[in-house]
């Protein structure tokens, strides 16, 4: 049963008190188990067979495993499946993404990118406070007052047409 945690047949030597006999009658099982599927299987082609005594096929197997193997023997596999898991993790390399040439790259692209980004919000910003600036010095209070009395008539102007011009000016 040991094999079964990672170990191959040739390493069984260490088998403590009762697991040789847990052993011997879990295989024992297992392999009527398997005779008896392939014999359902080969009489199944040939005639329908019905269980005996009531029990179904289902009830064997569940009742099979019940009471094979002992506590110590399935405490014993955890064990070593928690110490090899254990022994894998200490074994296995961690990233250190400030010695690897490729995260460095990646990082420098990165740090270029959101430079760029922060400079073009910058530009942009002073680009629109420029634009207002000039628009605020640019178009004072008189500058509109002149720019809306250019619009006017002038009392030069001919009258015939000045109604020519308000005509086409429909509001």
């Amino acid at each position: 049963m040991s094999w079964l945690a990672g170990q191959n047949p040739a390493e069984m030597t260490e088998l403590s008190d009762g697991e040789p006999d847990a052993l011997r009658s879990f295989c024992t099982v297992r392999i009527s188990r398997l005779r008896r599927q392939l014999v359902s299987k080969q009489a199944g082609g040939a005639k329908s067979r019905k269980p005996q005594h009531g029990f179904t096929a289902q009830k064997l197997e569940t009742s099979d495993w019940n009471c094979i193997v002992p506590g110590r023997l399935i405490n014993r596999i955890r064990l070593k499946n928690i110490r090899e898991t254990v022994k894998q993790v200490t074994e296995a390399q961690i990233h250190k993404s400030s010695v690897c040439p490729d995260c460095q790259k990646k990082e420098a692209e990165l740090a270029k990118i959101a430079f760029l980004r922060r400079m073009k919000i910058l530009m942009e910003s002073a680009l629109i406070q420029e634009k207002l600036e000039e628009q605020v010095y640019s178009s004072d209070v008189l500058t509109r007052i002149g720019e809306a009395l250019g619009s006017f008539p002038k009392p030069s102007e001919d009258p015939r047409n000045l109604w020519q011009r308000l005509k086409g000016q429909t509001m």
